[in-house]
């Protein structure tokens, strides 16, 4: 999908109509009972066969064939209930194991989602690359793709939350995502901020030719359903888009689902028990920005993020002062002691 401007990004993902979900959300448990050794035996078998097939060469046809003859026998065993992790717009997740989950179409069952004349691909290899992305298959046959599992043992949250039509957070939702999602973004730990944004830098080096020519890849912003917590570390769970820009990928695309979902008419003051909470996520971010010199701006920041950041931060201009400082080729010890003096206020930061 490719996205022209920021409105006609926000209308096509509106328009889908996906449901947010802000509550923390019990990943599957780790030993799963299959019911009969049988069970965990195909289970086991199908591992293996996607190690062996993403491991080895592409053209290694035996392997490709094992892999479709085991992930048949395994479905029956992998969709059911307990299992089941989620569902999107147009497809349900289920768990294998710690390392895998299968992504498979909606309205296809263990007996069609893979037929004997389905052939077995493998996703391109530059997003291996990415080790916070978990949104390409690792290979995929009929209707169903297998992913990396992104919350194999620990809870995890969704970033973010919805705009609605008329471009603003429910305040249901504002109040899930202050009271739940924020705290939990707070204690991430700053190398974990670092490597999203050496992702994110990885993304502005990754291009798709399309008709209207060369496009680069960035992750969907707006449904707060792509990005989420899992283990003190971020991950990204859906398919990437590309847009007609060269990096794309900034400091705000961290800073849109992270700390930007409030709307102007949403009252905010120093005393905010929150603020806190936004000022060290917006530290963090800072920092990890300029380690990978993620661009300052976007032509995809959201009209409100200005307004969001001056009066639910407290930005004072910090983002001015630093691409100032960089088109002054000042070295980033320099940069990061600007930003640690921005914050110099701040406790237990």
């Amino acid at each position: 999908m490719n996205i022209q401007t920021i409105s006609n990004q926000q209308n096509i993902y509106l328009n889908n109509n996906i449901k947010s979900n802000f509550r923390p959300v019990a990943a599957p448990k780790n030993a799963v009972n299959f019911g009969s050794s049988k069970g965990e035996a195909i289970i086991k078998l199908l591992d293996s066969s996607i190690d062996t097939l993403i491991n080895g060469s592409e053209l290694n046809i035996a392997n490709k064939i094992k892999f479709h003859k085991v992930l048949s026998k395994a479905l029956p065993e992998i969709m059911v209930p307990e299992n089941y992790i989620n569902k999107g717009r147009d497809s349900k997740v289920y768990r294998i194991n710690d390392k895998y989950v299968a992504k498979i179409r909606r309205g296809y069952y263990a007996n069609n989602s893979v037929r004997i004349y389905d052939t077995t691909t493998m996703p391109n290899k530059q997003f291996k690359q990415l080790d916070c992305y978990y949104g390409e298959p690792v290979a995929k046959v009929g209707k169903v793709e297998i992913l990396r599992n992104a919350t194999p043992n620990q809870n995890h949250i969704y970033c973010g939350a919805k705009y609605h039509g008329n471009g603003n957070v429910a305040l249901r939702e504002i109040e899930a995502y202050e009271t739940k999602f924020l705290p939990v973004c707070n204690d991430v730990p700053q190398e974990s901020f670092d490597s999203l944004a050496s992702n994110l830098k990885k993304l502005n080096g990754m291009t798709k030719r399309t008709l209207k020519g060369r496009e680069t890849y960035v992750p969907d912003i707006i449904n707060p359903n792509n990005l989420l917590i899992s283990n003190n570390k971020f991950a990204l769970v859906d398919k990437l888009d590309t847009v007609p820009y060269e990096n794309p990928n900034s400091i705000y695309t961290m800073l849109e689902p992270l700390i930007l979902r409030l709307n102007p008419d949403t009252p905010v003051s120093e005393k905010d028990s929150l603020m806190g909470m936004r000022k060290n996520i917006f530290k963090k971010i800072l920092i990890a920005s300029e380690k990978n010199e993620l661009p300052l701006d976007s032509p995809l920041k959201y009209p409100y993020s200005e307004w969001v950041l001056q009066n639910a931060v407290g930005d004072n201009g910090i983002l001015s002062r630093l691409q100032k400082m960089r088109d002054a080729k000042a070295p980033l010890k320099d940069r990061l002691e600007e930003i640690n003096k921005n914050f110099a206020d701040m406790e237990n930061v």
